[in-house]
């Protein structure tokens, strides 16, 4: 396994190549990262390297290349476990909560092969991610939410399974603001 900063460089590469070219979806991950970095200061070095990671890749299944069920959780999880990264690729696959939207869409099976990782560092993710608007400005958890809502729709799947997510990712924005409160960040 590559060391921290190999894998914070390679996460970073690979996010730029895939993600780069997709407009707001970049600033969106970009924003993610500079809260993944206040936030991995909370972190020993190599958890907070993970966290970093996962910011820069949480998306990378929104990548036309790596379409393969239409899912970008799933979609991400695959191209980074083909690439020897199996706890990324389980980050990846469970960012925000996303076994909601996979029930919904039929695809549980897929995404049961991607094993869920309860930590800190899942949750921070989860706050980052939660807490970053679509342009990559720093929302509150509300906002987001209110955002989601809006830009999908009352019936869509997106918005249907954000609603079934709330309460959990409610929990992982309060546990990450209590870690940071901890270290004074």
């Amino acid at each position: 396994m590559a060391d921290n900063s190999s894998i914070v460089k390679w996460a970073a590469k690979q996010a730029a190549h895939f993600i780069g070219p997709l407009g707001n979806r970049w600033l969106h991950v970009q924003g993610v990262v500079e809260q993944a970095l206040q936030v991995c200061k909370a972190f020993e070095e190599s958890e907070g390297a993970y966290l970093l990671a996962a910011a820069y890749l949480h998306d990378i299944g929104y990548a036309p290349e790596l379409k393969r069920t239409g899912f970008h959780p799933i979609d991400g999880a695959i191209y980074l476990r083909a690439q020897g990264y199996e706890r990324l690729a389980c980050l990846v696959a469970h960012h925000s909560e996303a076994q909601c939207e996979a029930r919904l869409r039929g695809l549980e099976s897929e995404f049961a092969q991607f094993p869920r990782e309860q930590s800190p560092v899942a949750e921070a993710l989860n706050y980052c991610d939660m807490t970053t608007g679509p342009q990559g400005q720093r929302v509150s958890f509300e906002e987001r939410i209110a955002d989601i809502l809006s830009r999908y729709g009352e019936t869509d799947i997106v918005a249907q399974a954000i609603r079934q997510a709330t309460p959990q990712l409610s929990q992982a924005v309060e546990h990450t603001q209590e870690l940071l409160h901890s270290h004074n960040l």
